[in-house]
C-alpha cells in the first residue's frame, strides 16, 4: 500500500492558472494540471492508493473558499484545510474543520507571509493542539521566495517545543535543502517529517542521513505532487538503505495513524 501525504490540487475552474502561476514562481514544470481528476489518474498509474490533498489559505480573503474546497474534497480524498494567523474567523474555521471530520490543516509561511514561531499564530498551534488535528507546514527553503526562511527548522523547533502534543510535520525532510538544520534542531523534539520533493533536493546520502536520524516512526511519504510525482520519490526511496519494516512504516502505516 502506498498513501501519497503531500499532494496539491485545486477547484477545477483555477487549477490551471494556480499551476502556471506556481510553476513560474517555483521555476518548476507541473506534472499535472493541478485537477483531482488528473491527479487521480497520475497516482492510479503510478500505484499510490490514496492522496492527501493539502490546501494552503494564502490570505484571510481566500480562507473560507479554501476550506469548502477542502471539506468537498474530502468527500473521496483525505483533504486537508488551512487557516491564516491574520484572519480574525482562524480559530472558528478550526472547529469548524473539526466538526467536518477533517483531520488536520496546512501552513506554508512563505505564501501565508508569515514566520513559523511569530506568537500570533500560537493561538492556532493551541487550538489545533486542542482539537488534536495535523499540522503540515512547509519546512525550509522555498526556491520561489527570497530570504530569510520563515520556516526553518530552528524555527519550527521552537514552535515544537512549545507545544509538545501537537501532531505537527515539517515537509521536505524537515526543511528543503536544509538537512543539517533540520537533525540538529528537529531531531530531539516530537516532529514528523516527509519525503516531499526529496528527490530534487537532496543527494540520497543525506535523506537516508535525515530518515535514519529521525527514525522511520516519524517519516511519511509525500510526493509533493504536482511538482514531482509518486513514481520518482519512490525510485528515490529505493536507493536508500532502508529495511522492509521501515518502508511499510513510511509508505502507509505511518499516514494510517493520522488519517484514523
Amino acid at each position: 500500500m502506498i498513501i501519497d501525504f503531500h499532494t496539491h490540487v485545486f477547484p477545477e475552474k483555477l487549477a490551471a492558472r494556480a499551476v502556471e502561476n506556481m510553476g513560474r514562481q517555483v521555476h518548476l514544470t507541473p506534472c499535472t494540471d493541478g485537477t483531482i481528476a488528473c491527479t487521480e489518474k497520475l497516482m492510479k498509474e503510478q500505484g499510490v492508493d490514496q492522496f492527501v490533498a493539502l490546501n494552503i489559505a494564502v490570505s484571510p480573503r481566500t480562507q473560507a473558499h479554501v476550506n469548502e474546497f477542502a471539506v468537498e474534497t474530502a468527500g473521496t480524498h483525505p483533504a486537508f484545510g488551512s487557516v491564516h494567523p491574520d484572519s480574525p474567523d482562524a480559530l472558528a474555521a478550526l472547529d469548524a474543520l473539526a466538526a467536518a471530520g477533517i483531520k488536520g490543516v496546512k501552513f506554508h509561511n512563505e505564501y501565508q507571509n508569515f514566520f513559523v514561531d511569530d506568537e500570533k499564530a500560537f493561538p492556532l498551534y493551541e487550538k489545533i493542539e486542542k482539537l488534536h488535528l495535523a499540522a503540515v507546514f512547509h519546512g525550509g527553503y522555498d526556491p520561489g521566495f527570497p530570504p530569510p526562511v520563515k520556516a526553518s527548522p530552528e524555527r519550527c523547533a521552537r514552535v515544537a517545543a512549545t507545544f509538545p502534543k501537537a501532531k505537527f510535520i515539517f515537509a521536505h525532510l524537515g526543511g528543503l535543502a536544509m538537512p543539517d538544520d533540520a537533525v540538529k534542531y528537529l531531531k530531539n523534539t516530537a516532529a514528523l517529517i516527509d519525503t516531499a520533493y526529496m528527490a530534487g533536493a537532496y543527494t540520497p546520502a543525506d535523506a537516508e542521513r535525515v530518515i535514519k536520524e529521525f527514525g522511520a516512526d516519524r517519516v511519511l511519504f509525500g510526493s509533493d505532487c504536482p511538482w514531482d510525482t509518486p513514481a520518482n520519490t519512490l525510485a528515490f526511496l529505493k536507493k536508500l538503505h532502508l529495511s522492509e519494516e521501515e518502508t511499510e512504516k513510511i509508505l502507509f502505516k505511518n499516514a494510517l495513524k493520522i488519517l484514523a
